[in-house]
């Protein structure tokens, strides 16, 4: 991917066309942005340094398949990961037309996807045991993927965001970088699409900052209430296939592969392949997590409003079962727990795990 660095003058003026281009597309990334370049209260964020611009991919690592006790530590093949101060970095992730395919969703731990405005969905991606040379395109906070995202204890990374988004960064005091107001290295525009759907992230050149300040390496980071185990929960039916339909006809489906133990994801009847990589994103583990979402009544922009704190029906599929249970959040920045029907916790299979949010009155599940 052809790549430029925007340093000076030049990163003022792109500044001020993306929020131009978000205010006339409907978005909301800061109009202060401009006017402040280096890092606020939202984003405390270490000195600049250059960025890295190298696309070399790492060799994914493999999840170890052993029980995760201190979810702190971080079982994978690679002694390297097993530093209990490595933390998450948690980075929003558009899915607008204009944003396909993403790039670096396949290195990913953890992947939400979940409604915005008008419908179009975005993802917040989880990064712990792997690293994305080539991430995006970012885009901006909203409230529930902030709530979502403070079950890691991560960095959290964005563009601007809607004004509940913002706030909820400081209520829950998530540490967070906005990569519209600050200048640190690991961000970059591309040359080969067009504003706002063009912020790129590196999480190698992020992960080097972050150990930069105090603030961001001090915290430990968990995997919130992902209970991973070499005995997952059996699921009670066969779970082959689900197929999630949106009201706005945006629709995704998962269809279990036995012979590689994981889930492969298509997106409006198309396997979604990753830009980089060009291979389809998976999981082993797929998560429907149904909530109650309504639009913010008077937001001239038709934001979501989602209740992260509640107890509805999930359905967890892995190994070519489904468990039909719970999920509850007692509060905005505790853990998801996941339990069968009876109340039993549900332990899922080690690798890569899928959250897709599905509003009750807004979608149909299919499986």
């Amino acid at each position: 991917m052809t790549t430029r660095k925007i340093t000076g003058l030049i990163a003022a003026l792109l500044l001020i066309l993306v929020v131009t281009l978000n205010a006339c597309g409907g978005d909301d990334e800061p109009t202060a942005a401009t006017t402040q370049p280096t890092p606020t209260a939202v984003a405390s964020a270490p000195e600049t340094a250059d960025p890295t611009a190298s696309k070399e991919k790492p060799a994914p690592t493999k999840v170890r398949g052993s029980a995760i006790g201190d979810p702190a530590e971080l079982l994978t093949a690679d002694p390297r990961y097993r530093k209990p101060n490595r933390r998450p970095l948690a980075i929003m992730v558009e899915n607008h037309p204009d944003s396909r395919p993403q790039s670096g969703l396949d290195l990913a731990d953890v992947v939400y996807e979940a409604p915005a405005e008008y419908g179009i969905p975005r993802f917040l991606a989880i990064y712990v045991t792997r690293e994305a040379p080539a991430l995006g395109p970012v885009r901006s906070a909203r409230a529930y993927y902030v709530a979502w995202a403070s079950e890691y204890k991560p960095v959290y990374f964005h563009a601007g965001g809607s004004p509940t988004g913002l706030s909820w960064i400081k209520q829950l005091k998530v540490h967070a970088v906005d990569a519209l107001r600050t200048n640190i290295d690991g961000f970059e525009r591309t040359d080969d699409r067009d504003a706002p759907h063009n912020l790129y992230a590196d999480t190698r050149a992020l992960r080097k900052e972050i150990r930069k300040d105090k603030k961001f390496s001090s915290r430990k980071g968990t995997w919130g209430g992902l209970q991973f185990s070499d005995k997952p929960t059996v699921g009670s039916a066969e779970g082959q296939k689900v197929r999630v339909e949106y009201d706005t006809g945006y629709n995704v489906s998962y269809a279990y592969d036995e012979r590689t133990g994981v889930y492969n994801r298509t997106m409006l009847g198309k396997p979604h392949l990753d830009r980089e990589s060009k291979k389809q994103l998976s999981g082993a583990v797929v998560i429907v997590q149904t909530v109650k979402a309504r639009a913010i009544e008077g937001d001239a922009l038709n934001r979501l409003d989602v209740d992260v704190q509640d107890k509805q029906p999930a359905l967890i599929f892995q190994d070519g079962r489904v468990i039909e249970g719970f999920w509850e959040k007692d509060r905005r920045d505790t853990p998801t727990k996941y339990t069968t029907k009876d109340g039993q916790p549900i332990t899922l299979k080690p690798g890569r795990v899928w959250i897709q949010i599905a509003p009750k009155d807004g979608s149909k599940i299919d499986y």
